[in-house]
């Protein structure tokens, strides 16, 4: 059987559940600034009221084009495992992990690898409908990028806390695991497999070369 060259989308479900909560609140804000400006049409005079619109209004803007952003942007996170590579994709990063850089994939219970007694209200809230779900962790030889860097770009749990690595929270991890190994099988297979050898050249032709 041939093997696939390339896995399907799997939506991380942490920067998913990041994205809802953003957008959710920011859409609230850019409501609430907006009705500000509202307000203050009714109550201030137009002289004293046009500075204040201006910038009002173009904070609401900012802020709902933000939250329609984040609400478009909670389904487009997704991992990936390809030909060469395991691709990490989010609206403000396309990240590339290198086969050679993997030294192990394997299941692990996430409130084992972030515990909720350790964990802040916050971060319990946020991680809750998480907890008793199986996490993939993708143990690396190095990150990409620095911790610090991707820090930016991705929620700090799918990072993983004890060892070089990275923890992608999908819906269906064993489809994912059987992906990544399939694939990352293939590829170390094609990187092991000896050239093929020159082919010889035919007795008349090395002899007519030699004679010239």
């Amino acid at each position: 059987m041939k093997t696939r060259r390339i896995g399907r989308r799997h939506v991380l479900l942490i920067y998913q559940r990041l994205m809802d909560r953003l957008w959710a609140a920011t859409l609230l804000l850019g409501g609430l600034l907006a009705a500000v400006a509202w307000w203050n049409g009714l109550l201030l005079s137009a002289a004293v009221q046009a500075p204040y619109d201006t910038v009002l209004i173009g904070a609401a803007l900012l802020v709902l084009l933000f939250a329609v952003l984040a609400f478009l942007g909670r389904g487009m996170a997704y991992v990936q495992a390809r030909s060469d590579h395991i691709r990490v994709a989010t609206p403000f990063l396309r990240l590339k992990i290198s086969y050679r850089r993997v030294r192990i994939v394997h299941p692990a219970d996430f409130h084992q690898l972030f515990p909720p007694d350790k964990a802040s209200w916050a971060q319990r809230q946020f991680l809750e409908p998480f907890y008793g779900k199986t996490a993939l962790v993708v143990e690396l030889n190095s990150l990409p990028m620095s911790p610090a860097a991707l820090r930016l770009f991705l929620p700090a749990q799918m990072l993983d806390p004890k060892v070089t690595g990275m923890v992608f929270l999908v819906k269906d991890w064993m489809k994912l695991s059987t992906e990544i190994d399939s694939l990352m099988a293939a590829w170390r297979q094609a990187q092991n497999r000896p050239s093929a050898p020159s082919r010889p050249a035919a007795p008349g032709l090395l002899g007519t070369l030699k004679k010239r």
